[in-house]
């Protein structure tokens, strides 16, 4: 027996199927993936900016805005759910670059269970920051590096407007839009990370995320962070290692030390109950009943499927060829959500029967999205870094 409240959330309907998870603790109850619980909106795949570590590097496909036509068949198929999911403006652009993005937020307030939006914030106006707490727009992340020092090629800094965001929603007796920081660390910037956090609190800043820098080129890849975080012997936990419950200990140099010897030997390691060293990949976008929308009106399963692009990992290039569904100026959200071969592949990762890529890149099949050595075809997604815990977003 559950509440109705839980039972709508997860999607958790008559005849649903579901995957019950024995762990050392309990069972635990995954959502079906027949739910669509969360739906990734690109308003347009244009930015303000020309970061050093953007997927655009890496891509040589046309760019635009969503059309007014594309977006009222985002809005017709958010109408037609029995459960109204949360939608995030955001994908590979830049969603305040959007001549219509007030409209489009105020548009699918109305439909939706939940509107968050991701930026760099740059664009940010007085203006505009007023119109986001009037239309009640429910969370504000911000993609930063740094919290002082500059983001774009002429120095300008988030600084001011978010200080701007905290002093209107004060005067405006507003508690939204919910402010958030992602952080994409790498080496030169990982340092600054307590500064950010210090200085967000100030700001009213209340949730945050940190993700890793994924290379588009191979310039950026000795910025990464997690070289030995994905490799088989360093991150996976043996079967036939001992269990080591590990208590909560001073985080200083020895610690850290032993900590991290136990980590690459594979022991079974847990800290008050939950695993450090997972082995087995999981996609976020799949455990959170997600889909994602692109600019042209191409739905695809996830944001690592929506564009083609070249990603680095150990300094070799991985092509990924985008993966789309359909498009909603063909065919309903509700169709697509619901082909059988939409249904199949979500199952497929759901169970996550995919070679380990990311640490293997033992053969050429690593190379691409397109097949794999466990016999999947494309798109397979044993090399995604989103699914072994290294990249994040909201």
């Amino acid at each position: 027996m559950l509440p109705s409240e839980t039972r709508e959330r997860l999607g958790l309907a008559p005849s649903a199927e579901v995957v019950l998870e024995n762990t050392p603790n309990g069972v635990t109850l995954h959502r079906p993936t027949t739910h669509l619980a969360k739906i990734y909106l690109e308003p347009t795949s244009r930015c303000n900016l020309d970061c050093p570590m953007c997927i655009r590097r890496s891509w040589e496909e046309p760019q635009g805005n969503m059309s007014s036509h594309t977006f009222r068949r985002v809005l017709q198929g958010l109408k037609e759910l029995d459960y109204k999911p949360t939608v995030v403006l955001g994908g590979f652009g830049e969603p305040l670059f959007h001549p219509d993005v007030l409209e489009m937020i105020a548009r699918a307030k109305e439909v939706s269970q939940r509107v968050e939006v991701i930026t760099n914030g740059l664009l940010l106006t007085e203006a505009m920051t007023s119109e986001l707490i009037r239309l009640e727009l429910d969370a504000l992340w911000f993609s930063v590096d740094r919290f002082h020092s500059g983001v774009s090629g002429d120095g300008a800094t988030l600084l001011p407007n978010i200080e701007r965001l905290n002093y209107l929603r004060r005067r405006m007796s507003s508690r939204v839009p919910e402010t958030g920081f992602v952080f994409v660390a790498t080496k030169s910037n990982v340092d600054d990370l307590p500064a950010l956090l210090q200085g967000g609190v100030r700001y009213g800043v209340s949730r945050y995320m940190v993700t890793n820098v994924l290379p588009y080129t191979s310039d950026m890849c000795d910025q990464t962070l997690y070289r030995r975080a994905v490799d088989q012997v360093e991150s996976s936990a043996s079967t036939w290692a001992p269990a080591i419950e590990w208590p909560r200990m001073d985080l200083d140099q020895g610690m850290l030390r032993t900590l991290d010897q136990l980590l690459r030997s594979r022991y079974n390691v847990r800290l008050n109950g939950a695993g450090l060293n997972p082995s087995e990949g999981r996609c976020p976008f799949i455990s959170t009943g997600a889909v994602a929308v692109s600019w042209d009106g191409a739905v695809s399963p996830c944001l690592g499927l929506m564009h083609s692009h070249v990603s680095y990992l150990y300094d070799k290039p991985r092509a990924v060829r985008r993966y789309a569904l359909g498009n909603l100026n063909d065919l309903s959200l509700d169709e697509l959500w619901n082909d059988p071969q939409h249904k199949d592949f979500r199952k497929r990762v759901q169970a996550f029967e995919f070679p380990p890529c990311s640490w293997c890149r033992a053969c050429d099949k690593a190379e691409a999205n397109e097949e794999d050595c466990f016999g999947n075809a494309f798109p397979t997604c044993g090399g995604c870094l989103w699914a072994w815990g290294v990249i994040q977003c909201p």
